[in-house]
């Protein structure tokens, strides 16, 4: 059994690899008074840290809301491990959009962009599993069951989601807890079939991490080998 649970543990951390952007090298990002550094390119690297409600798995996505893109001409971003980087386009949207599902552990986070008034910033090697562990020695964020007193989820509750934005000059980091307010037992039709929820969405700041300024940056380049 516990040869068949650690390859379980594999599988779902693989999915939740397979298709991300790939990462690497070594850079400096401050949290308030936080300060996270590596010297040695590659350096950072994945690493478990808490999950809110104590969850199995978190889903991650940018999240970036149109009144902080009000000031940005161009984004991009990647999270992942590896030694390349893919460079993915984020601008304005309603909601948090994950697009890594099932991830136990936490990755590097790599963010460029451009203000409308010209200036560049980049901030690379972000580590969010760092920012996670000091984050939560002094919060505490429980999910829609637990708050409830349901002993687990049940169809229509939501994991996790990490997300970021950019806001002028600063990178935020933040988890979205979705509240689903349609009760558990009317969430199914009689056949199965989803009814129509009725859904919020939390958001709850983690970090603010200033950007390094940086010019010449070549957006339309999307994928960089390190």
């Amino acid at each position: 059994m516990k040869r068949w649970m650690h390859f379980l543990g594999l599988l779902v951390l693989v999915c939740g690899v397979w298709g991300c952007a790939k990462s690497g090298n070594s850079a400096t990002a401050l949290s308030d008074s936080l300060t996270i550094s590596t010297s040695k390119a590659n350096a950072v690297k994945a690493g478990i840290a808490p999950i809110p409600g104590g969850y199995w798995m978190y889903s991650y996505g940018p999240g970036q809301t149109r009144e902080n893109f009000v000031n940005v001409e161009f984004a991009q971003y990647d999270y992942a491990l590896w030694s390349g980087r893919h460079w993915g386009a984020m601008g304005p949207g309603n909601r948090a959009t994950a697009n890594r599902l099932g991830l136990q552990v936490y990755y590097p986070l790599h963010v460029r962009w451009r203000l409308k008034d010209g200036r560049e910033f980049v901030l690379e090697n972000i580590d969010t599993a760092t920012i996670m562990r000091e984050y939560f020695k002094t919060h505490q964020l429980r999910l829609q069951w637990q708050r409830e007193g349901r002993s687990e989820d049940k169809v229509g509750d939501y994991s996790p989601t990490l997300a970021h934005e950019i806001k002028d000059d600063t990178v935020i980091l933040k988890w979205v807890i979705t509240i689903n307010r349609t009760p558990p037992k009317e969430r199914l039709t009689s056949t199965g079939a989803a009814t129509k929820w009725d859904t919020y969405d939390e958001e709850h700041i983690v970090a603010v991490l200033p950007g390094r300024p940086t010019g010449g940056i070549d957006f339309s380049k999307t994928y960089e080998s390190r």
